[in-house]
């Protein structure tokens, strides 16, 4: 999976923002009634570790995600044969949730995101070898056109481009004006990315940046 490695941001911001997924094989993880319902059970298993350990966000593709608003319990009880994704704001949640993966040992695929040096940190102390490592070597080409570099920070969080840079700028004169606050625009502008991969903590740090609001 390649949509969770173009993240924009510093490496101090990118300490604040970890995905960790979940994929049953199409094909293989769907073959019959019985094989179906093992893998709804254990990829729901999967995510009920992930949530308990404190994700800022947790989704599925089609049945839309926490930093929605929508109840965790709403999410999972959707019958989806897609697995779930999750962000976490912090390292050591994420190795915690990658450790329980790690001994529930289930066989679904499970892709791991975040600074290169944190995420093998994290696989060398859990016991992990990592099985494929691929590398975002940035935007090439006219760059001079792309959006302004706080923009792009918001909406690169959103890994199949769902979330517009004119979202992004609405919310956050909306902010300047006192119409809304900082959380509930990262709540409307995470609202075109329902499957989970959006991080809302470091949208709301990056719009108050952008708005010069301080805590």
């Amino acid at each position: 999976m390649t949509h969770s490695a173009h993240r924009l941001a510093t490496e101090e911001e990118l300490k604040k923002d970890y995905v960790l997924f979940v994929r049953p094989a199409k094909g293989f993880d769907d073959t019959d009634e019985a094989t179906i319902a093992k893998t709804l059970k254990q990829t729901r298993e999967l995510a009920d570790i992930a949530y308990k350990h404190g994700p800022v966000n947790i989704g599925r593709t089609g049945a839309d995600c926490l930093a929605q608003g929508e109840d965790y319990e709403s999410i999972m009880s959707k019958k989806k044969l897609n697995g779930f994704m999750s962000v976490f704001a912090e390292k050591e949640k994420f190795k915690a949730a990658l450790k329980e993966f790690k001994e529930k040992d289930a066989g679904y695929s499970v892709v791991a995101s975040g600074l290169t040096e944190d995420i093998f940190d994290a696989c060398r102390e859990i016991g992990l070898k990592p099985h494929t490592v691929l590398y975002s070597l940035g935007v090439w080409g006219k760059t001079e056109i792309l959006p302004e570099t706080d923009c792009l920070k918001i909406t690169t969080l959103c890994g199949h481009s769902m979330v517009p840079p004119k979202t992004v700028r609405h919310y956050a004169e909306k902010i300047r004006q006192g119409e809304i606050t900082i959380e509930d625009a990262a709540k409307k502008i995470s609202k075109p990315c329902p499957c989970g991969i959006f991080n809302p903590a470091r949208t709301i740090d990056v719009l108050r940046k952008m708005t010069s609001e301080q805590e």
